[in-house]
């Protein structure tokens, strides 16, 4: 059986339409079941978790609580991620504290700057980036896919903007690791997004640099050929950015985010199909087991024994 680890899942114990569901962790753990390989989540609160710690400043425990009750009852199948808000700053410095220090999350973020309306580079998010490099878990910055305008953003390429505000914040904090969250995705090409990335990132360190990492969201990207070629397959991890926001049942995991329908998705939801585009793009074996499971698992220092270090 085929492993594979995904480091960008958003879920939620509510509803599109904000109904309350029942325990979600068994249709959940379905997804895993389902999915004919042997799959792990690093999971983060969706929905309306992440809304409400934009006004109210207790609920960032809250949301994070949600994610630790599913973590506990799921060992070596579902890890923890905790989201923030810096604008409630105490808030967030002491729930990073219990996150991981009581709770075992082995993640920060996702970082949701352009949602939460906070700068990557600031006094406030500093003090933030050195309590996880203290902790040694990777910060998860929200990079748009698509470096398309959306109507919450007012950059024109608001990619390149979040791009170059991390840069700023991460000369600053160089001892922290960084993830560039579903940053290779779309069917854009000639260039692929990620290149426009690819070329700010480089022209700025000289090199991709050897405390970042890059999530791969959509596997029939013209742009993993690019990362395949211009960043080192160790650098790369999997992480579809997938939620729960339809069902339960939950739709299969593979589905690229925003899609409704199975037959709406472009290749059929499942790792096998992921794997056969990261082939077809030109990755060896080796590759497709570090981008796989093998780079997250000692990113994130994961053992256990279905998952070596």
């Amino acid at each position: 059986m085929k492993r594979w680890f995904d480091n960008h899942i958003h879920v939620s114990n509510y509803g599109p339409d904000g109904t309350k569901r029942q325990d979600i962790l068994p249709s959940l753990l379905r997804v895993l079941d389902e999915s004919k390989a042997d799959l792990r989540f690093i999971i983060s609160c969706d929905d309306p978790y992440y809304r409400r710690m934009m006004q109210d400043g207790s609920q960032i425990l809250e949301a994070n609580r949600f994610i630790y009750d599913l973590v506990r009852r799921a060992p070596d199948r579902l890890y923890g991620s905790c989201m923030i808000n810096p604008n409630f700053l105490d808030e967030s410095l002491k729930v990073m504290r219990i996150c991981f220090e009581e709770w075992g999350f082995v993640q920060l973020g996702e970082m949701l700057q352009y949602m939460h309306g906070y700068r990557m580079n600031s006094d406030g998010v500093e003090k933030i980036l050195r309590l996880a490099a203290h902790y040694d878990v990777p910060i998860q910055v929200h990079i748009s896919t698509s470096n398309v305008r959306q109507p919450e953003q007012p950059a024109e390429k608001p990619g390149t903007e979040q791009l170059i505000d991390l840069l700023s914040a991460a000369e600053h904090v160089p001892e922290a690791k960084y993830i560039l969250a579903h940053a290779v995705g779309t069917q854009k090409d000639n260039p692929p997004v990620v290149d426009e990335y690819l070329d700010i990132i480089v022209g700025n360190f000289g090199k991709f640099p050897d405390n970042f990492w890059m999530e791969i969201a959509h596997f029939n990207s013209p742009g993993v050929k690019s990362v395949l070629r211009r960043v080192p397959t160790t650098k790369l991890i999997a992480g579809t950015d997938w939620t729960t926001r339809i069902g339960p049942p939950f739709l299969p995991y593979g589905m690229i985010f925003g899609m409704r329908k199975i037959e709406e998705n472009p290749y059929p939801p499942s790792v096998d199909a992921m794997i056969n585009l990261l082939r077809k793009a030109g990755a060896s074996d080796v590759d497709v087991d570090r981008i796989g499971y093998q780079n997250a698992v000692k990113l994130f220092k994961i053992c256990n024994s279905l998952l070596p270090l």
